[in-house]
């Protein structure tokens, strides 16, 4: 895994002849007054951290997006689910922007691959730091009502997968502004399907980190998971297909 201003401000003071100021000098104080009665601007350093994956960038603007030490994520793949957060909205309004990720302190933006980050990061920049400036939520309080709903009774298998990738895997996966859900585990082929979320979506060494990095893990600690599988594409075109759908529907 990888891990990817100070301004300097200078014055220069001249001084006039008290008695015989100038002209100029004169209107210095009114500027001077003009200047302290405009509301100051409100200013924002975002960082940006690149990802294994090229087509994805972590914008890390100084604050806490989901929550300082927050291990939770939230992700959207469409403009109909980013329906639930203003910021998401905005950014899937920029053509280009395919997905977008929340983390703890990060914002994790895909793009198309056809468009290069250079266009597409001032209008990112922009509406990163006009949503955390205006102070509205980020997502709206009715939107994680179904993630709050029971996962229903989990075997013990189930149980420990949970707890390994809880614990040992997406750490090192959010470093690099990426996520995972676990989905399933067929206890009679040993498969457990699991969701590649933001930065991992589309990244070409993310077979190699299923591979080696949490199967091997899994086999390991549980000798019954045989392999791992990422169904997020899969997952992505069902939800693509819906939206494709409802589109449709509010043509005709």
């Amino acid at each position: 895994m990888f891990r990817y201003l100070p301004r300097i401000l200078a014055r220069s003071l001249t001084t006039a002849s008290a008695r015989f100021p100038p002209a100029s000098a004169r209107a210095v104080p009114r500027a001077h007054a003009r200047l302290r009665q405009q509301p100051p601007r409100r200013t924002m350093f975002i960082q940006t951290a690149t990802t294994p994956n090229e087509d994805a960038l972590q914008f890390i603007p100084g604050v806490p997006v989901l929550g300082s030490g927050s291990m939770r994520t939230v992700e959207y793949t469409t403009p109909r689910e980013a329906l639930k957060s203003p910021l998401a909205t905005r950014l899937f309004a920029i053509e280009g922007v395919r997905g977008i990720m929340y983390g703890g302190d990060f914002v994790t933006v895909r793009k198309h691959t056809d468009y290069p980050w250079q266009l597409l990061k001032p209008d990112v920049y922009a509406a990163i730091m006009d949503h955390f400036a205006s102070g509205r939520a980020l997502i709206r309080d009715d939107a994680d009502d179904s993630a709050r709903q029971g996962a229903g009774h989990d075997s013990e298998i189930v149980v420990e997968i949970k707890e390994l990738l809880e614990s040992r895997v997406r750490p090192a996966i959010q470093e690099d502004g990426g996520d995972l859900d676990f989905v399933s585990f067929n206890e009679g082929s040993g498969v457990v399907r699991i969701r590649l979320r933001g930065a991992c979506r589309g990244c070409a060494s993310s077979s190699v980190t299923l591979k080696h990095g949490v199967e091997g893990m899994l086999s390991y600690y549980i000798p019954e998971v045989t392999a791992v599988e990422d169904v997020g594409d899969e997952l992505e075109a069902q939800a693509q297909k819906e939206f494709g759908k409802l589109e449709a529907e509010l043509q005709s």
